[in-house]
């Protein structure tokens, strides 16, 4: 029985960090979408800086 208040809880931080939210689908996928992409560059940022990794376009 407690899993379902932390369950509720998780889905309401990941709706709220990708921003508004509406009945478009089509706008809610891009806000989904840019916020999987930036958080790709972040990863790709961490990379380079912490590791000295360039990007491979193999992964």
């Amino acid at each position: 029985m407690k899993k379902l208040p932390l369950y509720a809880l998780m889905v309401g931080v990941c709706l709220s960090m990708n921003g508004c939210f509406t009945l478009s689908w089509a706008h809610n996928r891009r806000h989904v979408r840019k916020f999987i992409d930036e958080l790709v560059e972040l990863h790709q940022d961490i990379d380079k800086v912490i590791f000295g990794l360039d990007r491979n376009p193999a992964e």
